[in-house]
């Protein structure tokens, strides 16, 4: 028995080590991000030409970067098993920082470095969670992506 070793299952980080595991996420998502970005630029070359059109170009390296932070957090997410609460609000959070593009460069700066504390204040776990809550998050992710959505289009 005791060359075996006893594995447990991981909890989930409450309390204070939540939000100190939501940054470290967030910088590991942005370092996943980035590798992807690295990855993808050539794409916006292959379909858009070289030089040819750069709103085509700038285009699919934002795509690129955007798909990065998704697969960068979700995956930090899972590692860290901050849930996919903590993702999803990390996202509308992010979706809502993309919509306030006219607000000071101050104010977004501020508004960037507490979205990690606001995700994981806002997906603070244990026995008292509301019901309520996931659906909650849901929705506001859902609302922020529609908006950012017809803004875009429009």
């Amino acid at each position: 028995m005791s060359d075996q070793i006893a594995l447990r299952v991981r909890e989930s980080p409450i309390g204070g080590s939540r939000l100190a595991f939501s940054y470290l996420a967030v910088v590991l998502g942005l370092v996943v991000a980035g590798l992807v970005a690295a990855v993808w630029t050539p794409f916006a070359d292959s379909v858009c030409g070289r030089g040819d059109d750069l709103s085509c170009g700038l285009g699919w390296i934002y795509a690129g970067v955007l798909l990065g932070v998704l697969a960068g957090t979700a995956l930090t997410a899972f590692v860290f098993r901050l849930g996919w609460e903590w993702w999803l609000a990390l996202v509308a959070l992010v979706l809502l920082l993309a919509l306030a593009s006219t607000a000071p460069i101050w104010l977004l700066a501020v508004f960037g470095v507490l979205v990690p504390a606001l995700a994981g204040a806002a997906t603070w776990s244990g026995p008292d969670r509301p019901r309520w809550r996931p659906w909650a998050i849901a929705a506001a992710a859902s609302v922020a992506l529609a908006v950012l959505l017809v803004q875009v289009l429009a």
